[in-house]
């Protein structure tokens, strides 16, 4: 458990216990815009979420930077980019059995494996030309879920915009691919709850995305991080009130 979890997830106050309330369990999978790349140990979106929605519900970040839905092998053996589901945040997120699940993935889909001076694509990190895998592993995702927690909201997230990014394997055309897949997704599979971050971060204007996020390109900033947590919590706090 690193620090972000652990200043959501401490134990339950005496006085829950007195009254035996039992908090909502909310579990982020993602990856490093979830679990707050270049950003400070309080500045991550699962803490300010935690924050917003107050003490009856408890925060977990399982976020893995750098990692993507797709989990495919070459057929040398090799490992393509660097699947979520084999990471042990995944395993312990799905073995906490949320009560709620905001999935924020498939960015890092969204890159060929071109290498920072362009010369070359490294054909293990491009995750993108698996891309025809990645509804079915994306669906993995939610029947690990599903099987963890049958009673369990899911939240699948349509990631954030991809600016002009320092890494040019990163491009948001490839990201507006993954984007129709992921609204596939929600076709398909009805019991999901769909939770269009890109198009609220859009919605803002060019001149206010380049001001949130940070010098990357790629991640949010803390402005950003915290627009997130807001999208987040107004939509739970949304479907709370039915």
């Amino acid at each position: 458990m690193n620090k972000n979890e652990t200043s959501q997830t401490s134990g339950m106050p005496e006085e829950w216990q007195a009254e035996g309330k039992k908090k909502t369990k909310i579990v982020c999978l993602g990856d490093s815009i979830t679990e707050g790349f270049g950003l400070g140990a309080e500045e991550n979106y699962p803490v300010l979420l935690g924050r917003k929605l107050g003490g009856e519900y408890e925060i977990m970040n399982a976020g893995v930077t750098a990692h993507c839905v797709t989990d495919e092998t070459a057929p040398d053996g090799r490992t393509i980019g660097l699947p979520y589901m084999r990471t042990e945040k995944y395993a312990a997120g799905i073995a906490a059995q949320g009560d709620i699940y905001v999935l924020l993935l498939g960015t890092n889909d969204a890159q060929d494996g071109l290498f920072d001076d362009g010369s070359a694509v490294d054909p293990y990190f491009n995750v993108f030309g698996q891309r025809e895998h990645f509804i079915r592993h994306y669906e993995r995702i939610l029947s690990d879920v599903r099987r963890a927690n049958p009673a369990a909201r899911i939240y699948v997230c349509r990631p954030v915009p991809i600016l002009n990014c320092i890494w040019p394997k990163h491009q948001q055309k490839y990201l507006d691919v993954i984007l129709d897949k992921l609204d596939e997704i929600g076709r398909r599979n009805p019991d999901v709850r769909m939770l269009d971050l890109f198009s609220a971060f859009r919605s803002k204007g060019d001149a206010w995305l380049k001001s949130v996020y940070q010098a990357d390109g790629f991640h949010p900033g803390p402005e950003g991080a915290a627009f997130l947590a807001e999208l987040v919590a107004d939509r739970l706090a949304e479907d709370a009130r039915g």
